[in-house]
């Protein structure tokens, strides 16, 4: 594959160069499948950039609001190539932070898909530009009447298009993604064309596809900067691309589909694990202990060692049954945005999916560093990406330098200058440690080393990992910083909790309530406390029977827990665990 190209002008005018790819772009719309050839996306991108060039979009902000599909890849290639700045849109956010983005990004025009939408953006401001992509509804225009309108100018002018592709650079700003705001306001992270192109390029170099056979399946929000640079590497490889419609569909669509790429977020990779678990748990006995000796076996082997007979036989007994659920075809599936438990990673590795963690942030574009199938080692997050330098600041905090470093914070010169240094390198506010070898470990975040009233240090991230390990609880948040001792909030998953409540033929609330559930709490809780130094252990905890909520401001749209959220709206219960030691 060709190289030389810097900006989405240059990586278009080479996707025009190779051949017709019929199979290319697919997603549903009203339970079918729409699908795009190559040479219908690249009509689709040139007359939609000529329709935003006309329409005076050239450096001005323009948002996407919409679900993943091939349109939001169409919608955000076109913008980048015209010179506007793409601003991916989570509609379910808080309103306070939906507020924030639509006035510190200085939107001017929202492409939308539902009336939802719609009725959340006019409650914000309602000057806003809105444009449906299915369709147009009443006074609101639809995509295709913008594909019609750039078409006619093609017609009128058929060299615009080269025109407007000659002024791009690789140095403007491609486009803005805010942080999900896990401890505070959102900030807007500008990238440019060069930021992730460098990805592309970098992520070629590490994994290899074929153009033909391979397909990649799309499970995650586009919004986030980890799916987007994927489904723009696979664009640029000419890739088979399925987005899934609804993360609910995926088991089905995974057999329908039959891909042989997929990237996931641990938490998913988390759930599949425990749902598996519990189905194959359903039948007899013999079934039971055959499938207890299988999931310990993949759970603890390493897998870099010789398969014994013992493996063989669950090999075919459980194994083949449990990587079926991803098809016959999986062939690598690539894990971000949070850290991977060893014991999933060595979980899919062993039942025969090979799985790679990388790590990275919104403001690196996102990769930092990965596993490849070259190279991969449980632990760690892998080497530094193609292009990218780490090292470690004297804290043992992980900092990054590389063409793939943001150009800053938008409208925020102060955060900028504290999160990249004069020399370049961001400060990640992640510690880590890098082996003999290279391989980066990612040890917790430094603002989340809780410091206890005693003045002893806790990694709250690990804890709360070990408390989740169980698939119990879908989240788990422990407190402890300036307090004698470490607690928990635990919120019981929802799936778990059914199955308990339906198992004694109570329901979930009284399960809950139950001495019962408490002592059997107790027990795991014990046992992670071994784990644990003493000043670590978990000395007091509470239930939470109420799932959090993008839209209450508790999860962020990457679906992680905002702490100070969470901590604010459950400080009695926090208050209650602590009020005879404070």
């Amino acid at each position: 594959m060709r190289m030389e190209y810097t900006h989405f002008g240059e990586l278009f005018r080479y996707l025009e160069s190779t051949p017709e790819k019929e199979d290319f772009l697919h997603h549903r719309h009203d339970g079918e499948w729409v699908s795009l050839d190559k040479t219908l996306f690249l009509s689709l991108v040139r007359a939609l950039t000529l329709a935003f060039y006309e329409k005076g979009w050239t450096g001005r902000q323009i948002a996407i609001a919409i679900a993943p599909s091939s349109y939001w890849m169409v919608i955000d290639y076109a913008l980048m190539l015209c010179g506007a700045v793409s601003v991916p849109l989570f509609t379910n956010i808080s309103s306070r932070n939906l507020l924030f983005q639509l006035l510190d990004a200085n939107i001017e025009a929202v492409f939308v898909d539902s009336d939802e939408a719609r009725g959340r953006l006019v409650k914000h401001n309602n000057t806003l530009e809105l444009i449906y992509v299915e369709e147009k509804r009443g006074s609101y225009p639809g995509l295709a009447s913008l594909v019609k309108e750039g078409s006619a100018i093609d017609h009128g002018n058929p060299t615009l298009f080269d025109e407007i592709l000659k002024h791009i650079d690789a140095d403007d700003m491609a486009t803005i993604v805010y942080t999900s705001g896990t401890s505070g306001t959102p900030k807007g992270v500008e990238l440019t064309h060069r930021n992730l192109i460098s990805q592309i390029q970098a992520t070629a170099q590490n994994y290899h596809f074929d153009r033909d056979t391979d397909i990649a399946f799309s499970v995650l929000p586009l919004a986030h900067i980890f799916e987007r640079m994927v489904m723009h590497f696979y664009l640029s490889r000419e890739l088979s691309i399925y987005f899934a419609d609804d993360v609910k569909n995926v088991s089905v669509l995974l057999k329908e589909i039959n891909p042989t790429v997929m990237t996931a977020v641990p938490r998913l990779l988390e759930k599949v694990f425990f749902k598996m678990k519990a189905k194959a748990l359903e039948g007899n006995i013999f079934k039971q202990i055959l499938v207890r000796l299988a999931f310990y076996r993949a759970t603890t082997k390493d897998p870099e060692t010789k398969m014994t007979l013992l493996d063989r036989v669950l090999e075919q007994l459980v194994y083949k049954k449990l990587k079926a659920a991803f098809g016959t075809r999986m062939h690598m599936m690539i894990s971000g945005g949070a850290a991977l438990s060893d014991i999933f990673y060595r979980f899919y590795l062993n039942i025969g999916i090979p799985l790679y963690q990388g790590y990275g942030l919104t403001e690196s574009s996102p990769v930092i560093a990965s596993n490849t199938p070259r190279e991969n080692k449980i632990g760690t997050c892998g080497k530094a990406f193609p292009g990218v330098k780490v090292k470690l600041g004297p804290k043992g905090e992980l900092l990054a330098r590389g063409p793939n470093i943001m150009r800053g914070y938008h409208h925020n010169k102060a955060a900028t200058q504290e999160a990249v240094d004069a020399e370049g390198w961001l400060h990640t506010g992640d510690l880590a440690e890098i082996d003999a070898e290279g391989f980066i470990m990612i040890s917790g975040r430094k603002k989340e080393l809780l410091k206890t009233s005693t003045g002893e240090f806790v990694s709250a991230v690990y804890i709360e990992q070990l408390l989740m390990g169980n698939g119990w609880f879908e989240y788990a948040l422990v407190v402890g910083d300036n307090k004698p001792f470490v607690v928990a909030l635990l919120f019981v998953d929802p799936e778990f909790l059914g199955r308990i409540a339906q198992k004694h033929k109570h329901t979930p609330s009284a399960v809950l309530e139950s001495e019962r559930f408490r002592r059997t709490v107790q027990r795991y809780i014990a046992k992670v406390n071994r784990k644990l130094n003493h000043w670590e252990k978990i000395r007091d905890f509470r239930f939470i029977n109420r799932k959090p909520t993008i839209e209450t401001g508790e999860l962020t749209p990457s679906m992680k827990l905002a702490k100070p959220q969470v901590m604010q709206r459950y400080d009695d219960l926090i208050h209650e665990m602590y009020k005879d030691h404070l």
